[in-house]
């Protein structure tokens, strides 16, 4: 008699997920993150604009730190790009800002896309270049004034 070593990776406990595939199984919201070519990035918010007759979406991610987990609160507080509708009345122009739904994470959201969404990506790098170091990382300890120590 002869034993052989099984690992648990060999094992399948669910044989219905083996033999479906991997797109009848996902969210709307993570396969609509798939299909836009943000599924490298490990944290995708959504946020719908309010008060608009067309559906407008707005996707933000991170591309400089793909890995690196994005809040909610650091979305909503966003000061370098914001989404405003503009209205002309004869010579003048209005900007008004729009409101936005709370952010939520593209995976765990419901969304009905209808053929005329309107999608606004934005993306965090442009935060990086506005201030470079607003997230540099050293290696030195400074004291209380800012001198390396």
């Amino acid at each position: 008699m002869k034993l052989t070593e099984i690992t648990l990776k060999e094992i399948s406990l669910n044989p219905l997920h083996d033999m479906l595939p991997d797109s009848i199984l996902m969210s709307a919201g993570r396969q609509l993150q798939v299909d836009l070519g943000l599924a490298k990035f490990k944290k995708v918010f959504i946020q719908k604009v309010l008060g608009q007759s067309l559906p407008i979406y707005v996707i933000t991610f991170n591309s400089r730190y793909p890995n690196v987990t994005l809040s909610a609160t650091r979305v909503k507080k966003l000061k370098f790009t914001w989404i405003a509708k503009a209205k002309r009345s004869g010579l003048h122009t209005r900007i008004k800002p729009v409101k936005l739904t709370p952010p939520l994470y593209l995976e765990s959201a419901m969304i009905r896309m209808t053929s005329n969404s309107i999608i606004v990506f934005r993306d965090l790098a442009g935060e990086y270049l506005r201030q470079p170091r607003m997230f540099a990382y050293t290696d030195k300890q400074l004291d209380k004034k800012g001198n390396g120590l």
